[in-house]
C-alpha cells in the first residue's frame, strides 16, 4: 500500500470526532436547560410559601382583635363577604391580592387547656389554599387565641 493512500483514509476521522464532540456537548446543554426549567420556579414557590405564612400570622392577629366571632367555623371562604367580621374581611381583601385563588377554611376547637372554644380562648385550625402555576396548593396552620 502506498503511503499517500493511507493518509487519505485518515483525513475524515477528525470530522467524525468533531461531530461526536458536538453531539455530547449538545446533550450536556440540553441537560442543563432541563435542570434550569425545573429549578427556575423554586424562588417563586418559596415567595408564595412565605406569603402564606405571613397571611396566617396576620389572620391570627386579626382574629385576636375581634374575638366576638368565636367560635368560628368557615369552610372554603373565597370572598371577603364570607368572613364574619370586618377585620377578617379586610384581612381577606388584602391577602387575596398576594395569593390569587385564595380559599380559607377555619375550624374552631378546644383551647390548649382542653376547654371548649369561647370568646375568651379558642384553638384555631386554619387552612389556606391558593393557586400556584396552575395547581392548587394548601397549607394548614394551628393557633390559640386568648390563652390565659
Amino acid at each position: 500500500m502506498c503511503p499517500s493512500r493511507a493518509v487519505r483514509r485518515q483525513s475524515g476521522i477528525g470530522l467524525i470526532d468533531v461531530l461526536v464532540a458536538m453531539l455530547v456537548f449538545s446533550l450536556g446543554l440540553l441537560g442543563l436547560a432541563a435542570l434550569y426549567v425545573r429549578a427556575a420556579p423554586a424562588p417563586l414557590q418559596n415567595m408564595d410559601a412565605m406569603a402564606v405564612q405571613t397571611a396566617a400570622d396576620s389572620f391570627m392577629a386579626a382574629l385576636a382583635t375581634e374575638t366576638s366571632s368565636l367560635p368560628l367555623n368557615a369552610s372554603s371562604v373565597t370572598s371577603p363577604s364570607g368572613m364574619p367580621t370586618t377585620p377578617l374581611q379586610q384581612w381577606f381583601s388584602q391577602t387575596v391580592q398576594n395569593l390569587p385563588g385564595l380559599t380559607v377554611t377555619v375550624v374552631s376547637g378546644n383551647d390548649a387547656l382542653g376547654n371548649p372554644c369561647s370568646t375568651l380562648s379558642c384553638g384555631i385550625d386554619l387552612t389556606l389554599g391558593w393557586t400556584q402555576f396552575g395547581s392548587l396548593r394548601t397549607q394548614e396552620f394551628y393557633g390559640q387565641i386568648g390563652i390565659h
